[in-house]
């Protein structure tokens, strides 16, 4: 379900969202939440609550994932889980850049990042 406010009529206020996503390298990265934003002006969107982001190989969990169109990047944040063959991560944001394709991972009170590779 969506609605749209009077006073902001370019976001979209939804229940139950989906975004797929059609990446260069031949990926599709499927991302649901409870509830989000989409502006259809940028084409930024705005996940809240029980965000997944799967490309089918690596799962992403976290409670907001802000998909910003205007940067080309993504932010994953509040307890975020990164499972994936190669390992797990436990981290407060992670910040994707599409250009580069590089991940910036962080905590908000600065101690250690989570994490488990296996070979």
């Amino acid at each position: 379900s969506a609605y749209i406010l009077n006073e902001d009529p370019d976001l979209v206020y939804m229940e139950n969202m989906r975004v797929i996503l059609y990446l260069d390298d031949d990926r599709i990265v499927n991302i649901t939440s409870n509830k989000g934003r989409y502006n259809k002006v940028t084409y930024d969107c705005f996940f809240e609550e029980n965000v997944v982001a799967s490309d089918g190989n690596t799962k992403i969990f976290s409670e907001n994932m802000d998909l910003l169109a205007t940067e080309n990047t993504a932010s994953i944040y509040n307890n975020v889980r990164l499972d994936n063959p190669e390992g797990n991560l436990l981290a407060d944001i992670v910040n994707y850049d599409f250009n580069t394709k590089n991940f910036k991972v962080s905590m908000f009170d600065g101690e250690t990042v989570q994490m488990q590779i296996t070979q």
